[in-house]
């Protein structure tokens, strides 16, 4: 889109050229939802037609209308008819003449505009009987914005919400105040998102988390709109045509939306006996839980029963053993001094044998001796001299003489 009043604004290209590459969240892929199929449309501020080719692959006629005279040229690709004007300028009439259209497209463009009341009112003139206005508006209420203006900033961009070319800025309420004022009644009123924080989205002010209190910050997301980026819209002209169009979309609508939730009922019923048959199943499990955790707390209480048995014969026995140690320390001591006592027994011992052995010596040598004396005495007895000696002995005996 470009801006008005002279001043020619160059978007960056868009290189998306199929309908089915545009995200679910793109303000484009709203409004061609809102269009729908085989519809004479007219584009305002068609830019170079990036939006009038997924028009005409939806089988639209569509007439663009462009302040740009270099991007009118591109857009020629795509359009069947391209107009270049000035919306602030000229009235649509006068641009459009006696042409009629289902649909009139303000894709980013009321907030161009100095006076996007008029601009409105203009564009119900050029409306068939039934049609429609569709349009994507930037919400200035967004929570980036917010927290920004708190800080003191309302730095203008070259994309986005604080585009440098914006003249007008809306809310939910404004938005539908303009509408209203220009004698329109919005129907459908979307919106895309783009988180408070997003920090790669150059569509929002780049606001810095660390800086603000987590309760603002609460307060702010909370609020509503805080995440919306674009509010996109559809609204009918109040007449009796217009109404009775919007009316009967919104019969259509709401016989949708009733089958849906005839549908979701129908779900919600299947999974609530589901869930029913689970939670007795559930309930089930419970009881058989329940008892075995009464089973188990029973085996609990033995189990520290027995415990508590352990923990007294361990106590006993380690009585016991300290009672054991103390005897086996006694012992070691008896034995070490037991072995002391062998070892001298032992010398003692081995003295004993020394002097068994010298004394068998001598004994021997003693035997020898009384051998060799005994000889001796044998054979002195069996002398002459030994004969006489014992008859003189027997002689003093007899008279009384000492041996």
């Amino acid at each position: 889109m470009t801006s008005t009043s002279g001043q020619v604004k160059n978007y960056p290209l868009v290189e998306i050229t199929n309908e089915n590459e545009l995200d679910e969240n793109n303000s484009s892929k709203k409004q061609l939802n809102l269009i729908g199929n085989n519809k004479r449309v007219v584009d305002f501020g068609c830019a170079t037609g990036y939006f009038a080719q997924f028009l005409k692959q939806r089988g639209c006629y569509v007439v663009g209308v462009e302040l740009n005279p270099e991007a009118a040229k591109i857009a020629e690709h795509h359009c069947d008819q391209v107009l270049v004007a000035d919306l602030d300028f000229i009235s649509i009439p006068e641009i459009l003449r006696d042409q009629k259209f289902e649909v009139a497209v303000f894709g980013d463009v009321l907030e161009h505009l100095r006076d996007p009341w008029r601009v409105l009112e203009e564009a119900r003139q050029i409306l068939q009987p039934g049609g429609y206005v569709v349009a994507s508006i930037p919400n200035i209420a967004h929570g980036a914005v917010r927290l920004s203006l708190l800080q003191g900033h309302f730095e203008y961009a070259d994309l986005g919400l604080l585009d440098n070319t914006h003249l007008r800025f809306f809310t939910r309420k404004t938005v539908q105040e303009l509408f209203e004022r220009a004698g329109y009644t919005v129907d459908i009123i979307d919106r895309t998102i783009v988180p408070v924080f997003s920090g790669s989205s150059y569509y929002v002010p780049d606001v810095e988390r660390q800086s603000l209190s987590d309760e603002l910050i609460h307060q702010v997301e909370q609020a509503e709109d805080a995440d919306t980026l674009q509010f996109v819209l559809r609204a009918f002209p109040m007449t009796l045509e217009g109404k009775y169009a919007a009316l009967n979309l919104k019969h259509s609508r709401v016989n949708e939306q009733n089958l849906q939730l005839q549908t979701e009922l129908s779900n919600f019923q299947n999974q609530l006996e589901q869930t029913q048959a689970q939670l007795e199943q559930t309930q089930n499990q419970l009881g058989q839980t329940q008892a075995q955790l009464e089973q188990t707390q029973n085996q609990l209480e033995q189990t520290q029963a027995q415990l508590e048995q352990t923990q007294n014969q361990l106590g006993q026995t380690q009585a016991q053993l300290e009672q054991t140690q103390n005897q086996l320390e006694q012992t070691q001591a008896q034995l070490e001094q037991t072995q002391n006592q062998l070892g001298q027994t032992q010398a003692q011992l081995e003295q004993t044998q020394n002097q068994l052995e010298q004394t068998q010596a001598q004994l021997e040598q003693t035997q020898n001796q009384l051998e060799q004396t005994q000889e001796r005495n044998v054979a002195m007895e069996s002398s002459k001299f030994w004969k006489i000696r014992k008859v003189w002995v027997q002689c003093k005996q007899r008279i009384g003489l000492r041996t």
